[in-house]
């Protein structure tokens, strides 16, 4: 009898998991109705044409999800565009007065499109018009792309070449400025290897 009932609360356990799973998988799912048919290329097309605003932003959010999920590489530009696109608030969210990281869906988009992304995402970094908000997005994409493959020191040092390639002032600025902020995001045990890596960037 105790064996069964053992039994019994493992295979509860399992189904809850699953369903929560399932809930995650599907955070977005109703989102936007006209879109669920839509291919990955009109996906792609509907996030160029749009600028997200209250009563689009639902669709914008779905669209971005989905070709995230889908891994999209040629959707790459029209993600890195919105780093700074903040998606509505689902209803839980609203009742806690809170919300998680995926608050911003085209990064998480790109991280899991992975290094495909990185000439994009340092287009971003060094150009004028990308807002203070999205250029810190990137920095922070381009880290996590590196975690993957546990080479934050090597993310920084990729970001410290860049800058002593450029000839441009303002855009070696930026450059700085992305280092230091990749610096922050290393773990413990990195630290020193990103700080040397950092240092070769330059005063």
């Amino acid at each position: 009898m105790r064996q069964s009932t053992l039994l019994m609360n493992v295979t509860i356990c399992l189904v809850l998991t699953l369903t929560s799973f399932g809930r995650e998988h599907d955070k977005f799912e109703g989102w936007c109705s006209r879109l669920e048919t839509a291919s990955s290329p009109d996906l792609v097309q509907f996030l160029n044409s749009v600028i997200p605003n209250e009563e689009n932003g639902r669709c914008v959010t779905w669209a971005i999800h989905r070709l995230g999920k889908q891994r999209y590489e040629p959707a790459i530009p029209s993600l890195v565009r919105l780093l700074d696109f903040r998606r509505p608030q689902t209803e839980g969210e609203e009742t806690i007065g809170g919300f998680g990281r995926e608050i911003f869906p085209a990064p998480v988009a790109l991280e899991l499109i992975g290094r495909k992304s990185l000439p994009e995402l340092l287009r971003a970094i060094e150009v004028d018009r990308t807002s203070e908000r999205a250029r810190q997005s990137a920095v922070e994409v381009w880290m996590e792309i590196y975690r993957y493959t546990d080479e934050h020191p090597k993310g920084v040092a990729d970001l410290a070449q860049e800058n002593i390639r450029s000839k441009d002032d303002a855009i070696k600025r930026r450059l700085k400025g992305a280092v230091q902020k990749a610096v922050t995001m290393c773990d413990a045990p990195e630290l020193a290897a990103c700080q040397r890596a950092a240092e070769s960037a330059g005063p």
